[in-house]
């Protein structure tokens, strides 16, 4: 269920229909000023416009810790949204799609970018920084080719299982944790791989497997879905301790 999302007539404009349409989907998310789930109350959008470069962010807080605003973002600021030291800040769900063992990667936060052409709406820097990463767009049939020394692994972490994956320079395209799936990790091991789709996806981390599909169709139709196959495994099967 979409929440009661809500924005300043600056903040609309500045959006345009199309980000204003997805900002007004989201389903889930962090309030920036209290740190706490979003919940059934009002949510407010607060959007960061960079003084120096064609870039931005949006953000979301309970209405009753803040108003709905436009905050200017200055050059170390910019810099932290567009490439962040620890890499993009995302979460990642786990599933099984036509029995393919997936991962599936949604932005915590929505950088924005534009093409530099007046009136021209912002877009994601998600979907583009994916694509210049190698990975691919995704049609309906929601599969994409091997994307080579990109490595995924995992292990148990309580309840759930700690994900880190890397590029091949060694930097960490996300480190953290995701929910356990019944039948995933035997997917992956007999796969040795797993497909990682990210973009524009809407839908809940907690969505059945068919709302998940749906999503996944959803957003591949509108051109917002970029995947690829990463090898996948346990520490042992990588060498590592």
């Amino acid at each position: 269920m979409a929440l009661a999302v809500q924005m300043s007539p600056e903040v609309e404009a500045a959006l345009g229909p199309q980000m204003a349409m997805q900002a007004r989907a989201v389903t889930e998310g962090t309030c920036i000023e209290c740190r706490q789930l979003l919940d059934d109350q009002p949510v407010n959008v607060v959007l960061g416009q960079s003084d120096v470069a064609t870039a931005g962010g949006i953000w979301f807080v309970h209405a009753r810790c803040a108003p709905s605003r436009i905050i200017p973002l200055n050059a170390e600021a910019t810099a932290a949204l567009v490439e962040p030291e620890d890499g993009l800040d995302m979460t990642m769900t786990a599933g099984i799609v036509d029995n393919t063992p997936v991962l599936i990667a949604r932005m915590v936060m929505t950088p924005l970018t534009d093409s530099g052409t007046h009136g021209a709406e912002p877009r994601s820097i998600y979907m583009q920084a994916l694509l210049e990463n190698g990975f691919h767009l995704v049609t309906a049939e929601l599969d994409a080719p091997p994307l080579p020394e990109w490595v995924a692994v995992f292990q148990p972490h309580g309840r759930d299982l700690q994900l880190i994956i890397l590029t091949p320079t060694g930097e960490r395209f996300f480190h953290g944790t995701f929910g356990k799936v019944a039948g995933w990790v035997k997917a992956v091991l007999a796969e040795r791989q797993v497909l990682i789709l990210g973009g524009d996806i809407g839908g809940s981390r907690d969505a059945d497997p068919d709302e998940q599909r749906q999503a996944l169709a959803a957003a591949a139709a509108e051109g917002k879905l970029a995947g690829a196959r990463v090898a996948c495994g346990r520490p042992a099967d990588f060498g590592l301790a």
